[in-house]
């Protein structure tokens, strides 16, 4: 038989534990001496060990206490934890994703604006459609998508340039640079995904926010996509 204080420090739980474990009824002494004191027994201390075990899963006493007490509790116990654990692990691997993505910003000084930003892209895209876009990403490689953002601020010169000059959007240098930009749009969405219109909802949405992290206005950025559209419309 142990005293109170033996089995905290053999268990290494502390006496606190022990009695509050003794007052909720999860953990009651073997024996009590005629002056009150508890006694443990080696059931108790398998008892103590199962509490523990169980703690380590996230467990409430109260889960624990109705898990040890019940009849085939423990099984559906156990099965709820383990769903609720992997929803955490979703959770967690969601945010260790985000936390990539920050540290991969362009600029890793300006984590402010990224976190804004990923909080804005977070709204509009589902986390199927994240996956989607960041796998094309990977598969375009690093220099791919460095190419891309040259070339993008490339078309969205040329396509000033035809807002400006009023350069009709049935002519044959609109539609050739249009269909560069979205053949350059298209190299990052996998058909079907919805990201493409994600996208759009995204900018129609939110055009003076994403303007502001550009070298372009909003006005004009609104400015070119209006011109792109109606390129589309006039060559149906």
């Amino acid at each position: 038989m142990w005293t109170i204080g033996q089995l905290a420090q053999a268990t290494r739980t502390t006496v606190r534990a022990l009695r509050h474990y003794d007052e909720i009824g999860l953990l009651r002494p073997t024996e009590r001496t005629p002056n009150g004191h508890r006694r443990y027994g080696p059931e108790d201390l398998r008892r103590l060990y199962r509490i523990r075990s169980l703690r380590t899963f996230g467990m409430s006493l109260e889960e624990i206490a109705s898990s040890l007490e019940v009849p085939g509790a423990m099984e559906t116990l156990l099965h709820a934890q383990l769903a609720i654990l992997s929803h955490r692990a979703e959770e967690l691997d969601a945010l260790k994703t985000q936390l990539t993505r920050l540290l991969d910003h362009d600029d890793p000084d300006d984590y402010l604006k990224a976190l804004e930003m990923m909080a804005m892209f977070d709204a509009y895209f589902t986390p199927e459609q994240q996956d989607s876009l960041a796998a094309r990403r990977e598969a375009l490689g690093p220099e791919a998508v460095e190419s891309a953002k040259m070339q993008f601020r490339t078309l969205v010169e040329t396509l000033l340039a035809c807002v400006r000059t009023g350069v009709a959007p049935d002519s044959a240098e609109a539609r050739e640079a249009v269909a560069q930009w979205d053949a350059l749009g298209a190299a990052f969405h996998t058909a079907g995904a919805g990201t493409e219109t994600a996208t759009r909802r995204m900018w129609d949405e939110n055009s003076e926010e994403i303007s502001a992290r550009m070298p372009w206005s909003a006005e004009e950025l609104r400015g070119v996509v209006a011109f792109a559209d109606a390129v589309r419309a006039a060559r149906g």
